[in-house]
This record gives C-alpha cells, structure tokens and sequence, in this order.
C-alpha cells in the first residue's frame, strides 16, 4: 500500500498461534492507533482461557467450523 508521500505504509505481521486472545487484542489494538496496518496469521491455533460455556456464550460463532 503507498501512503500520500509515496512510502509503503508499514505493516506489522502477527503470528497468534498459542498466544491468549485477550492479551493479543490489547496489543493489536495498540499498534492500530499507533497507525500501523496489521496482519494477523494463525488465528484458529489461537488460546482462549476460561470455563467452556463462559467461552461459548462469549464468542459464539468461533465454535462453528464451516
């Protein structure tokens, strides 16, 4: 992607395979107001801690595989 001044905009790639989803958002987020453009790679071997029904009715649809 060129920005206005003809540089390429940096992008920040995240490998969120065995890394917790809260602290991945927090950190993703972060770089997002920073102004980076960030890709994430891996996100189905991702953690999330937790009972499994508090999972469930948090994240819904991330239980259904299409």
């Amino acid at each position: 992607m060129v920005s206005g001044s003809g540089v390429c905009a940096p992008r920040v790639v995240v490998d969120a395979r065995h890394h917790m989803l809260s602290r991945l958002a927090s950190i993703i987020a972060k770089e997002l107001l920073n102004g980076q453009r960030v890709v994430v790679v891996r996100c189905e071997e991702i953690c999330m801690s937790g009972g499994l029904v508090r999972q469930k009715m948090k994240y819904p649809a991330s239980s259904a595989r299409g």
